[in-house]
């Protein structure tokens, strides 16, 4: 059985807030009902001042979860949109990573799919074109061509820019999430946090604009690319070698070392490294295994090397991690 989100239960709700008189921006809601209560979880709305909202789906997944896009009005928008935790397969966004998207909405109706089994969580930052141009005022022409080329509409059909989530990306996330402010006091924490979430994320396409302008990889070399992501981050115990993995993703392992550069800002076992401490931390976090079953699922051979690979990378022995993570799953449900 597929489990069903209708984004039109938004629309209701805007319908009825207005007829109510109520405030124009402001929170609206949709719960996951399972009737065999295996999920649960939200698709959330919230509207922080005109032209910036954000959109939060927090879902635990006992099956798939199909969410059904509503028509709504074309327009240009700008998206930042952060996987926290599970794989964005649809937009081929895996945990830990973010994209940057611009382009043109046509606001026709759709599906947008996540895969049952594990705990889901991610957010979205919207922005009108406007609002965004207002922002950055006189400082437009530092952003990269081509974004600034989708902005006016002039030549490509949109921009998209991938990075890996940083920490302190992250601790704004949480900043945004756990808000401890009502009223007014709560809406301009939210926008302070996302603008400096924003800043941020423009740094990284800053540092990588040169390469994002001059890409001579072709749509089919970005599809064999993800194709080749897919492979590894399913062989996590036993991987391919590089030549391998070119091979069977149909690249020159020269091509294929590149791209994954290119798209991933790594190389192909660099990316793989950090997957498997990122799977690692969300299996800690969500208190589904122990430290010894977490080493043999993510493909470390030594328990030892991956204690401080993790201390490396997330600043505490995956131990202590796996306190926080049943405390944090606990406050979460």
């Amino acid at each position: 059985m597929t489990l069903i989100i209708s984004e039109e239960d938004f629309y209701k709700q805007i319908v009825r807030v207005e007829k109510e008189n109520s405030l124009l921006y402001q929170t609206l809601e949709i719960p996951l009902n399972d009737p065999k209560q295996l999920s649960k979880g939200y698709r959330r709305s919230i509207d922080i001042c005109p032209g910036l909202d954000f959109l939060i789906d927090d879902y635990t997944l006992g099956e798939d979860l199909t969410i059904e896009l509503c028509g709504r009005e074309p327009g240009s928008q700008l998206e930042l949109s952060f996987s926290l935790l599970g794989d964005n397969y649809d937009e081929k966004a895996p945990c830990g990573q973010n994209f940057f998207w611009v382009g043109w909405d046509s606001g026709e109706e759709g599906l947008f799919k996540w895969r049952g089994g594990s705990r889901i969580l991610k957010f979205d930052i919207h922005l009108d074109v406007w609002f965004f141009q207002a922002m950055i005022a006189d400082e437009l022409e530092q952003l990269p061509q081509q974004m600034r080329r989708v902005m006016e509409a002039q030549q490509e059909v949109e921009y998209r820019h991938f990075a890996k989530t940083t920490p302190a990306m992250r601790n704004l996330i949480n900043q945004i999430l756990n808000c401890p402010y009502q009223g007014i006091t709560k809406r301009l924490y939210l926008e302070s946090k996302a603008l400096e979430l924003i800043a941020l994320r423009l740094e990284q396409i800053k540092a990588d604009s040169p390469k994002n302008i001059s890409s001579s990889l072709q749509p089919d070399d970005i599809d064999r690319i993800y194709f080749a992501r897919d492979i590894l981050i399913n062989h996590l115990e036993k991987p391919p070698s590089l030549m391998e993995l070119a091979r069977m993703v149909g690249l020159n392992d020269c091509t294929l070392k590149k791209g994954f550069r290119e798209v991933f800002g790594t190389t192909a076992f660099g990316y793989l490294y950090d997957y498997r401490l990122e799977k690692a931390r969300h299996l800690l976090e969500t208190g589904n295994a122990k430290v010894t079953e977490v080493v043999q699922m993510v493909g470390f051979r030594d328990r030892s090397y991956f204690a401080a690979a993790f201390r490396k990378k997330f600043g505490m022995n995956p131990s202590i991690y796996v306190k926080e993570g049943e405390k944090n799953f606990r406050n979460s449900a």
